[in-house]
């Protein structure tokens, strides 16, 4: 009996050794139950699989969510870039209307080159329609109604205010026309110095372009110009005598514009040249 106990002792301090040797070796027992739960290396996305070369598809963090990369990236082709200016629809005037139907008397622009250089000190405001006097002829705007019935002169046009004598450029090519044949009776001391280009661009067919008060200006009725073209000097003439230099510019339509003034309607061919004189204006560009 003895020797049976000696014996049973050896036996397990052997087992006892083993499993310690087992254990430093780094040997799993197959029946462990981690072993057992333990997920396989050849399953591939599980916990402890080796590591993929495919990119991951982990939804916490897509591949556009990051602000470099879309920074960075190239547009699609099917994304629609944003416009940007161009030389030729910058400042592009749409033609101007050919008749008075819709004919907006305060609104209307019509493509007109500036009359006084870039860099030259000019001041005007939108004097159009402002108290006149003098007598209002057929071809002049009114303001209202006197006491006794007489209509009360507006202003036609607008006035540009710079230096004595400064060079005047024409707003679009055309024919030299003398005032005297299309707006009667013509006012010489009113207007004192004219030129008047009636257009022949396509754009501004048959509207008239006037300049008034001028000190001189080398054309006669009958010349034609080229845009740009020199037409005269900036001056004191007609009523303008005594006045801070100026150059009094007025815009006519080919067609007489219906408009209510001084309790009844009449038809006159001038409309504001403001709209038209700032969209011209060096000075304004973008």
């Amino acid at each position: 009996m003895a020797l049976l106990a000696v014996v049973g002792v050896v036996v397990l301090l052997a087992l006892v050794s083993l499993g310690t040797v087992a254990d430093r070796l780094g040997i799993a027992d197959p029946t462990s139950p981690a072993t057992l739960g333990a997920p396989s290396a050849s399953a591939s996305g599980l916990i402890g699989s080796a590591p993929s070369s495919a990119p991951s598809t982990s939804p916490s963090l897509p591949a556009t969510a990051s602000p470099e990369a879309s920074s960075s990236a190239s547009p699609s082709a099917s994304a629609t870039p944003l416009a940007s200016p161009t030389p030729a629809s910058v400042g592009v005037v749409p033609a101007a209307p050919t008749s008075a139907d819709g004919f907006k008397l305060r609104a209307t622009t019509i493509d007109l080159t500036f009359p006084i250089p870039r860099g030259t000190r000019v001041r005007y405001t939108n004097d159009f329609l402002i108290p006149r006097v003098g007598v209002t002829r057929r071809y002049n705007h009114a303001r209202g109604v006197s006491a006794s019935g007489r209509l009360l002169r507006a202003h036609d046009g607008i006035d540009i205010r710079a230096k004595l004598r400064t060079k005047l450029y024409a707003g679009f090519s055309g024919t030299v026309i003398d005032p005297a044949a299309r707006w009667r009776p013509w006012d010489p001391e009113r207007y004192g110095n004219v030129v008047v280009i009636v257009s022949d661009e396509a754009p501004t067919a048959g509207y008239a372009v006037l300049y008034a008060h001028l000190a001189t200006t080398p054309l006669e009725v009958g010349d034609h110009v080229e845009r740009g073209q020199l037409i005269g000097r900036l001056g004191q003439t007609g009523n303008a005598i005594g006045t801070v230099p100026h150059v009094h510019v007025e815009l006519r339509a080919p067609f007489r514009i219906p408009v209510r003034e001084g309790g009844r309607v009449r038809r006159i061919d001038a409309f504001d040249p403001y709209p038209s004189l700032v969209a011209a204006d060096p000075r304004r560009d973008p």
